[in-house]
């Protein structure tokens, strides 16, 4: 399968999960209500912005990479 079809790995971009049948709202892409994801932490470039259900923000590990890697939730200080 195409990789444009898998959620990569944060740290090597291997591919991590296929995530095709996620519902992705282009069609909602302007809505200034609710702000477009990140991506651990990054705001996308307006290229590859795009609105997840209530998704804010994620971080993906493949199998390998969670042997030496952890994603941690920490407050955004202001």
């Amino acid at each position: 399968m195409a990789g444009a079809d898998y959620r990569s790995c944060d740290v090597c971009g291997g591919k991590a999960f296929y995530d095709a049948d996620l519902q992705y709202e282009q069609e909602d892409m302007w809505n200034k209500d609710r702000p477009f994801a990140k991506v651990a932490g990054e705001v996308l470039s307006k290229f590859e912005r795009y609105k997840l259900g209530n998704v804010g923000d994620w971080s993906v590990l493949c199998a390998t990479c969670s042997k030496t890697h952890k994603t941690q939730i920490v407050a955004i200080k202001g």
